[in-house]
């Protein structure tokens, strides 16, 4: 269920608004802390609704997620993301907004997926690069489906973004973290048992979020 041209703009603009004061936040934050973690994550609403302390406390780290951040999102305010960390490991969840909020198609995503990749290497060519898969969503006939929040996006486009970042991931010394399938019910949509809304991921949701990750490191 692709969002109406009315709907998409009310999106958009709400995401504006949200992301923006996520921003400021960080900003501020920038100019009064200096950090000493060794982990960064970045991305989108995934790693913004991440609780790090909880799921990850062993590893010192840093979360600088932005609920509804597109690949432009964040490699127009890279500098305010990254602060002034200088992490040994950056984990990023980008790519499955851009489906929705950029009209991109699974080709153009991929491209400014690496785009994003590639940005963080050249900033960072010592630390280790880890890419989350995007995660399913619920079927489109599902009480739990939210048209405004999934706006259309279908699971085979976000599997055809994770085969490809999988295959450039290989080829570049970056981790690929499969989130995609461990979320799965038998019918191959997101399991109703980690999610509230359709798309987004419940605390059950984070424990396999983060074991995935754990299981990589």
């Amino acid at each position: 269920m692709k969002l109406t041209h009315q709907e998409l703009k009310g999106l958009q603009q709400m995401i504006e608004k949200t992301s923006s004061k996520v921003l400021n936040t960080y900003s501020k934050d920038n100019r009064v802390n200096s950090f000493n973690q060794d982990v960064i994550f970045i991305g989108d609403s995934m790693i913004e609704f991440f609780n790090l302390k909880r799921y990850l406390p062993t590893l010192n780290a840093l979360n600088r997620g932005v609920a509804g951040a597109t690949t432009k999102l964040i490699l127009d305010n890279l500098d305010i993301i990254l602060g002034k960390i200088n992490p040994k490991s950056i984990f990023i969840s980008i790519g499955s907004n851009d489906l929705v909020l950029l009209e991109y198609s699974v080709f153009n995503t991929f491209n400014s997926i690496t785009k994003v990749l590639e940005m963080l290497s050249l900033r960072f060519p010592s630390a280790k690069l880890y890419y989350l898969s995007t995660t399913p969503v619920v079927s489109t006939n599902h009480p739990l489906y939210k048209k405004i929040y999934i706006g259309g996006r279908t699971n085979g486009e976000l599997k055809s973004i994770n085969y490809k970042v999988m295959n450039y991931a290989r080829s570049n010394d970056i981790t690929y973290i499969h989130q995609f399938d461990d979320l799965l019910d038998t019918e191959g949509y997101l399991n109703t048992n980690y999610t509230y809304d359709g798309i987004h991921l419940n605390p059950k949701g984070y424990e396999v979020y983060a074991k995935n990750i754990l299981n990589n490191l």
